[in-house]
């Protein structure tokens, strides 16, 4: 699968996505933009959005249906998504789990159309090292790949596999 097609892919999964959120409103999708330089009124709603200084293949911005201000909910969260053409290695994942420690996103997304590499086959297999290598705040970071034939997820593909129930559709 090339480039494009995995971007394509992503962009309609994600909307789909997006809509299982229930109380949540996609308000923008921006692609391959340094965050701290790219101009979107939504984005200055985050106090620190200046210090990102950092470039994700997708970002969503989204904004709470209904807030509720006695829980002192946000009213705007974010997604990250980056995609690699080949096998997932230390170095993709070292990436986006930088950005997630920077912005904590409310979900973040790895994907990839080979899966991951045989060097980070032991870490996804043992609890202890993946939780370390892919955690963040109170939220992991989410590894997948699409079936062949479309915008599908492959359920035996996602990563950590207590979040598959996120994703299914």
């Amino acid at each position: 699968m090339n480039r494009t097609n995995l971007e394509e892919k992503i962009l309609e999964w994600s909307n789909k996505f997006v809509k299982k959120l229930n109380d949540y409103e996609l308000k923008e999708i921006i692609e391959k933009k340094n965050l701290s330089k790219f101009n979107s009124e939504i984005l200055k709603k985050f106090s620190e959005y200046s210090n990102w200084d950092f470039t994700p293949d997708f970002t969503i911005l989204l904004k709470k249906k209904k807030l509720n201000k006695e829980e002192k909910e946000k009213e705007y969260e974010l997604i990250l998504i980056n995609r690699e053409n080949k096998s997932l290695g230390l170095r993709s994942i070292g990436e986006i789990m930088s950005y997630n420690r920077i912005c904590d996103p409310m979900y973040s997304f790895l994907v990839s159309d080979k899966g991951h590499s045989n060097e980070i086959s032991y870490f996804m297999i043992n609890d202890t090292f993946r939780d370390k290598l892919m955690n963040f705040n109170d939220k992991s970071l989410i590894i997948f790949s699409f079936d062949e034939s479309g915008s599908k997820v492959k359920e035996n593909s996602i990563i950590p596999p207590n979040l598959k129930r996120l994703l299914s559709e």
